[in-house]
């Protein structure tokens, strides 16, 4: 069996979190990540274990969403338990499995759809299938547990034996190539190689979501053509089909139309833009699911071992320690279902395109989002250092962590992306490189052994390699230069509005307007406990006031502090970065500022607005010169992050 991949993963369990980010998700186990399964037992607890569904649905949704949210649940949460390495949550996580297993049929089949008047060939059975053999083989890579791997690998051939010729189907189902190549990678079986080919060639027979390869290696780019999350499970297909056969011609594709992606519908914050769920244009409040995080993080993830381009790994970085946090409570007790880059309320009515989405909740009615929220963290984490066939560790994202493999032990110390340096202490006598990613936004770095710098250069494979014989207490410590990045957004398809946005390092600043955080009922499917609640978040209208803001309507005011607009000269020059010392949370209490200066807008926004809209005209009409504070964008839930531009030739003071 020979895989074509550049590099490959540690095993589950072999990374563990560190610093801030355990720190995270030790708030995320008393949290959704730990809870979901007790809030919603019929949609996320029962439908592989109990064969129970969620009464509310029909019965075809009941097999193929219970089945996704269910398994998308327990794949993150097996990750999330040996990734924090919690002896109860792994406990948990083993009763799940165990379960689970016990409903295997004689023919293999492990899934939701086995009564006998099923629709088997449903495309959710495929999708709900392969995202519950995600989970499975996680297990598996954490445990080396044989019977978890013997029955996933029954039920991908169930798929082979059963799914022949046209009865595959083209939306969603075809994430079952993914189950496929991973089982193969553990068992060497070439049917389900072929099995993964000829699906490839019947979605290019079935294109009407212009996901085949072919596809995809075309200059077409269609909005509305494509669920915006699921393209992101889409991405990685045809390049994890490469891996396994070595046909440039699929991992091309996957490359290609991940780029089209990243230029057509990604937001400066790393969130791939969904209109009504489907792929849509940059603009200000054009919106990203939740899913879409865990399914890009995923698919970048994949890329960068497939390829050993750590480019992907900055990709990562700009999504988690942005977008990804932005949308979450933290507390780690709700998220938003829908969030955008301008984001004035987050309630029941103000989402643009789907009703209550933008609101945050533990869980929603198709509880979809919650239950990936939960993989983001640990699927990140497990995709921060990657390793090849001689255990060179290759560092292609930074962030706390420690890793344990073999007779390697290595911690990483860094509060990285709030500081841009990092500390790597090795506690083993081995003789192996390290690999050091240089981010891409970086203009300049050094690399220090033992506190003594090191002439390091950054190879042709994009990592500055140090290889010698460590000894325990070693430390390697990289640094790099940031400097203050002033943007003009890309929205041409969108809002045509071109407007401007600031960037330090791995980070994307906004203006943090003050929340108000409303308990409310909301419309979960199942009554919530003491303690969990929705919320509707609206701007704080008392503290987010600014000084000789007081003119009022009633008893609302009707020049708010988010009203504002930039110089579209304005320089990094004119940009002063603050860096603060840590005190608690850093995605509560953010550890750097950067202060600059703005344009007093009045009219910016009407006065009574519920909605976060777009402005009426590409420059504003302003008043005064305003101080201007900016907080990293996943420390924010209510936000201004791309700025009108200010009509100085008619600016007048007040």
């Amino acid at each position: 069996m020979k895989i074509y991949s550049k590099l490959k993963r540690f095993p589950l369990g072999s990374i563990h979190a560190e610093g801030f980010l355990k720190e995270q998700m030790l708030i995320g186990k008393d949290g959704i990540c730990g809870h979901l399964h007790e809030l919603e037992p019929q949609m996320i607890a029962d439908p592989y274990v109990n064969r129970t569904y969620v009464e509310a649905w029909d019965k075809v949704a009941q097999l193929g969403w219970g089945g996704e949210i269910s398994a998308n649940y327990w794949t993150g949460y097996i990750q999330y338990a040996f990734t924090l390495n919690d002896e109860e949550m792994i406990k948990t996580a083993t009763n799940w499995v165990n379960a689970m297993m016990k409903k295997q049929r004689d023919d293999g089949y492990l899934g939701t759809y086995d009564e006998e008047d099923a629709p088997k060939y449903d495309d959710y059975n495929a999708w709900s299938s392969t995202c519950a053999m995600r989970g499975l083989i996680a297990f598996y890579e954490a445990t080396g547990r044989e019977d978890v791997i013997e029955a996933v690998h029954r039920c991908m051939l169930w798929f082979c034996n059963t799914w022949t010729g046209d009865k595959k189907t083209c939306y969603v189902g075809q994430g079952i190539i993914e189950g496929m190549i991973f089982t193969y990678y553990h068992t060497g079986d070439e049917r389900l190689v072929a099995f993964a080919e000829e699906y490839l060639e019947f979605l290019c027979k079935r294109d009407v979501f212009k996901i085949s390869y072919k596809s995809m290696l075309k200059d077409d780019y269609f909005y509305n053509s494509n669920h915006g999350a699921g393209m992101g499970v889409n991405l990685r297909l045809p390049a994890l089909v490469y891996s396994a056969t070595g046909k440039e011609e699929y991992l091309k594709a996957s490359l290609r139309k991940t780029g089209q992606v990243l230029e057509k519908s990604n937001q400066l914050s790393g969130s791939p833009v969904s209109v009504t769920e489907y792929l849509g244009p940059v603009s200000s409040t054009t919106e990203t699911e939740y899913c879409s995080y865990a399914f890009y993080n995923c698919t970048y993830s994949y890329f960068n071992f497939i390829t050993g381009d750590p480019y992907y790994g900055d990709l990562m970085e700009r999504m988690f320690y942005n977008g990804a946090q932005g949308a979450r409570k933290k507390d780690e007790k709700a998220i938003a279902y829908l969030n955008a880059p301008n984001q004035i309320f987050a309630t029941m009515t103000s989402s643009s395109s789907m009703g209550d989405m933008q609101v945050y909740a533990p869980c929603y009615p198709t509880s979809c989002c919650p239950v990936n929220a939960v993989a983001v963290i640990p699927e990140f984490i497990r995709g921060m250092l990657l390793c090849d066939n001689d255990d060179n560790v290759y560092v292609s994202a930074y962030g706390p962590c420690s890793l344990n493999y073999k007779d390697i032990s290595i911690r990483e110390k860094t509060n990285y992306p709030f500081r841009n340096s990092v500390v790597f202490e090795i506690s083993c006598e081995k003789e192996f490189a390290m690999n050091l990613k240089v981010p891409m936004w970086s203009k300049g770095y050094t690399v220090k052994i033992n506190g003594e710098k090191l002439d390091a250069v950054v190879c042709d494979n994009g990592y500055v390699t140090v290889a010698r014989k460590w000894e325990k207490g070693d430390e390697i410590e990289i640094s790099f230069k940031a400097e203050v990045e002033i943007i003009k957004v890309d929205d041409t398809d969108g809002a045509a509005k071109y407007p401007m946005a600031i960037r330090y390092g791995a980070l994307l600043f906004a203006y943090h307007i003050p929340e108000k955080w409303e308990p409310i009922k909301g419309n979960p499917m199942t009554e919530l406990p003491e303690g969990w609640s929705w919320f509707d978040v609206n701007p704080d209208f008392k503290e987010a006031d600014v000084e000789d803001l007081h003119e009022m309507i009633g008893s609302r005011r009707y020049q708010f502090s988010w009203n504002v607009a930039l110089d579209e000269n304005l320089s990094p020059e004119d940009v002063t970065v603050e860096e603060l010392p840590e005190s608690g949370y850093v995605w509560a209490n953010p550890m750097i500022k950067l202060h600059t200066h703005c344009y007093k807008a009045p009219y910016l926004c009407a006065p009574y607005q519920s909605k976060t809209l777009e402005p009426n005209k590409e420059y504003q009409y302003v008043t005064d010169k305003l101080p201007l504070v900016l907080e990293p964008y996943g420390c924010t839930n209510l936000r201004i992050t791309y700025f009108p531009k200010a009509d100085l030739e008619n600016k007048k003071e007040k």
